[in-house]
Parts: structure tokens; sequence; C-alpha cells
């Protein structure tokens, strides 16, 4: 049962990696005016999920 779990964890944050990388594209290539989105936020935000998928290998 544990391992059914562990994978939807990693199945649900991987579809969310994906989505999230999708957005992050679409704003930086697009560069609305107003946008605060700069390259380090984008590799910021990037470390940030990979951090927390670290975390949730380290503890399967």
């Amino acid at each position: 049962m544990k391992e059914y779990f562990i994978n939807a964890i990693y199945v649900g944050y991987y579809v969310l990696l994906i989505l999230w990388l999708l957005i992050l594209i679409f704003i930086y290539l697009r560069k609305p005016p107003n946008s605060k989105l700069t390259l380090k936020y984008l590799i910021y935000s990037l470390l940030v999920f990979l951090i927390l998928y670290g975390i949730i290998y380290l503890f399967s």
C-alpha cells in the first residue's frame, strides 16, 4: 500500500512539474510588460521543485 502512495506522489509531482515548466516557459517567452519573471526567478523556481523532489525521494 505504501508503494502505491509513493508512486502516486511521484506521478502527481511529475505532472505538476511539467505543467509548471509549461507555464514558466510560456510567460518567459511571451515577456509581458509587468512581468517580474526573470531568468533568476525561473532558475530558483526550478531549484525549489528539484529540492522538494529530492526530499520526497529521500523519505521514500
